[in-house]
């Protein structure tokens, strides 16, 4: 059974993504969890501690959601590091990388659309000739017949 201790200590929490406004670490009341286990705990025969962990979790349950997106947010007690911009890219090109390809996909959905609709129109034209087609073939059928033969008189004429 490992040895676990409980402390209240300060830490800083930040929201887990990285484009949210609560990103920046911000100073929060932590409850601090450590768990020893002996090399005794663990079957051996030594004296001593042969491994521990350490877990962080917020004093104040209020604290643990963000305020700005309300996604989950992440607790500890050491500061983000800020590394050098030695490449010269973005900090946040492998962001941008998914985002250029959903704007393609976006953009090939539109044009997929776009030529379905296109489609459904020239059907529509199709149908439009070939019914105008047919009607000035009717309306020109009594032309060429002539006048006909002219009627019966009756005898109330």
């Amino acid at each position: 059974m490992p040895n676990v201790e409980h402390e209240l200590v300060d830490a800083l929490a930040s929201c887990k993504n990285s484009r949210c406004v609560g990103y920046k670490q911000q100073p929060v009341k932590a409850i601090r969890t450590t768990a020893e286990y002996t090399y005794i705990d663990l079957g051996g025969d030594l004296p001593g501690v042969e491994r521990s962990t350490i877990m962080f979790g917020f004093a104040d349950l209020a604290d643990a959601q963000c305020e700005h997106c309300g996604e989950p947010r992440l607790v500890s007690d050491q500061t983000r590091p800020i590394y050098p911009n030695i490449s010269g890219q973005p900090q946040d090109a492998l962001l941008a990388i998914g985002q250029d390809s959903e704007r393609v996909r976006d953009l090939e959905l539109a044009n997929a659309k776009h030529e379905a609709e296109m489609a459904q129109m020239q059907v529509a034209m199709e149908r439009m000739i070939i019914a105008n087609e047919r009607l000035m073939a009717q309306l020109e059928e009594p032309a060429r017949r002539g006048p006909g033969r002219p009627r019966k008189e009756t005898a109330g004429e």
